[in-house]
């Protein structure tokens, strides 16, 4: 006996029914989606075409998604300690040792102990790692689904994110 699926379904969309059909799901009846569950699955969506395009930049520029976000992170000039680093890419100080040993190995970040208190590391970007972050941050804001929209809806889209984000 089929399962029964509540699924918001378009009439316009026979290619969804047809999956359906074919998962051996019947839907109680097609709905279309409330405001909410529409504006998720476009964030969804958004996310998973910025996440693909992240991934691209991440890859021509050699580095993982941990460095990535350190470096990302760490604002030109700026020295925080180990701990506040980590704090800023939601992880665990212990977890950021390996990152940051990587990126000593690359030249792009150099630790030192803090000058007010020498149990304390900080850690920098070179100028190497400034180089780069600004490569990352240019790649990332050729972002194609940003691109599609017009200056104008551009400028509303980044008022909206300023409200909520």
């Amino acid at each position: 006996m089929p399962s029964v699926l509540r699924t918001p379904i378009g009439p316009d969309s026979p290619t969804e029914w047809a999956g359906v059909k074919k998962a051996g799901k019947l839907p109680v009846m097609a709905t279309r989606p409330t405001t909410r569950e529409e504006l998720v699955h476009r964030l969804m969506d958004l996310f998973a075409r910025t996440l693909d395009h992240q991934g691209t930049c991440l890859e021509n520029l050699e580095l993982t998604y941990a460095q990535a976000k350190l470096i990302w992170r760490l604002e030109p000039g700026h020295t925080p300690s180990v701990k506040e680093a980590a704090r800023r890419c939601g992880v665990d100080p212990s977890n950021l040792s390996s990152v940051i040993d990587q990126l000593v190995e690359r030249a792009l970040v150099i630790t030192r102990p803090a000058e007010h208190d020498r149990r304390v590391r900080i850690v920098r970007l070179t100028a190497e790692g400034v180089r780069l972050r600004r490569r990352l941050v240019s790649c990332l804001a050729e972002n194609p689904t940003i691109d599609a929209l017009s200056p104008q809806r551009q400028d509303e889209l980044l008022t909206i994110l300023r409200e909520v984000a």
